[in-house]
């Protein structure tokens, strides 16, 4: 068999992988944290389909959780034994956020439509896409007669989008995956499926609380303004932090760390009434070249300069405090397997980047597994009315075939 071969057996599946995904996606299966009853359903309609589509090991490891239905919550492991021992992932999940405002919608978020080559529809790109394709790219092998060059793992989690408690870190603690493993983890993407992420910033969320004096707004001299100081606070801060923590990575968009103020709270119903309490938070992304606590150190520093000179309590606390994974290298084995598979399918130079955000490759790094984070994807997870291209259905299924192949499927 060769490269033509097996991606011709995918594309002549375009239409069943079409109409698995559609079926997955009118199985609602979101979290009960966000109102939902989780998985279950969606991992009997997946686990049935994987048997239908010839996969004689499908495993069901499931996770306690008494705020469901059936009170527990499943994680399917599809497994395909290669010619080499090493262990080959591909991670996605099955749960989905909720659908939002439904008047944004054009279409029934869990009734998929399929409108001008796109499949509209909640969890479409986010993570339904990629699990789907993943699946087909694999079943690919099985139809041509074509053995992995690895033992390959699909695996569908559960509880991604409420943080993975009963989804990647069950599996990690029951020690399905182990140091030396490579997985790919489609969490993140651009359109043109090029793009390799390979590591990460830090992230901090922090609340900020002032707290001053509230008097009468004809005596301001009275009081302790928690807004004004609070404003000053919050502009000072970040200056400082943007001087001092300034090195680039051209891994990176935007290439630097970055300091935001973000939310804001109320602190009072009138105009007329100076602030005792002001409330507002910063999101932090951060270069893996520093560290949390040093960003913090600065940020306190500053507090501390403004308590001593106005009067005022400034408490910071973190919301979200989550220190850089670390990165997989650009010349580490999956990435060069993913990456001969891209230019083989897409025609392009695939290329690593760095990213702001936090992804499900983070667990797997920090227990030494190299992943890398790659999809083919419009960019539209969690809005109104998502999509996913059926074109990129289709090729991001022949690149994992590729990739599960190996050296096992010849050249043209």
């Amino acid at each position: 068999m060769n490269v033509t071969g097996l991606r011709k057996s995918v594309q002549e599946d375009k239409d069943e992988m079409v109409e698995s995904l559609c079926s997955m996606l009118r199985i609602k299966a979101v979290g009960p944290e966000n109102g939902g009853q989780g998985e279950a359903e969606r991992g009997k309609f997946l686990f049935a389909l994987a048997k239908r589509l010839g996969f004689a090991s499908v495993e069901v490891i499931e996770s306690r959780d008494p705020t469901v239905p059936t009170g527990r919550r499943p994680n399917l492991i599809i497994r395909v034994k290669g010619t080499t021992p090493r262990n080959l992932w591909v991670v996605t999940h099955m749960d989905t956020v909720p659908e939002g405002d439904l008047s944004a919608w054009k279409t029934l978020p869990f009734d998929p439509k399929i409108v001008d080559g796109r499949i509209y529809g909640r969890g479409s790109e986010d993570n339904g896409q990629e699990l789907i394709a993943s699946l087909y790219g694999l079943r690919a092998l099985i139809e041509t007669g074509v053995t992995p060059e690895c033992n390959v793992g699909l695996v569908f989690v559960s509880d991604e989008e409420h943080g993975n408690t009963h989804g990647i870190d069950i599996l990690l603690k029951k020690e399905i995956f182990k140091k030396g493993d490579f997985a790919v983890v489609p969490d993140h993407g651009q359109p043109d499926g090029g793009a390799i992420s390979i590591v990460e910033k830090s992230i901090a969320w922090i609340d900020v609380e002032v707290v001053g004096r509230q008097t009468h707004g004809s005596t301001p001299d009275s009081g302790i303004n928690a807004f004004e100081v609070g404003s000053r606070f919050m502009l000072e801060g970040v200056e400082r932090l943007r001087k001092r923590f300034d090195t680039s990575d051209l891994l990176f968009e935007p290439p630097r760390s970055t300091f935001s103020p973000t939310k804001c709270f109320a602190n009072g119903p009138n105009v007329n009434t100076i602030p005792g309490r002001h409330q507002f938070a910063f999101d932090f992304r951060v270069l893996p070249s520093y560290k949390l606590d040093e960003v913090v150190g600065v940020l306190r520093e500053t507090a501390d300069g403004f308590e001593k000179s106005t009067g005022a309590k400034i408490t910071l606390t973190f919301l979200q405090k989550a220190e850089a994974a670390p990165g997989t290298s650009p010349e580490s084995e999956i990435v060069k397997r993913l990456s001969d598979a891209i230019r083989k399918v897409r025609g392009i130079e695939p290329h690593p980047i760095g990213i702001g955000g936090g992804t499900c490759a983070a667990p797997f790094r920090r227990h030494g597994i190299e992943a890398a984070v790659w999809s083919s994807i419009p960019e539209t997870a969690h809005d109104a009315n998502e999509f996913s291209n059926i074109s990129d259905l289709v090729t991001d299924a022949q690149v994992y075939a590729l990739l599960f192949a190996g050296k096992n499927v010849s050249q043209d």
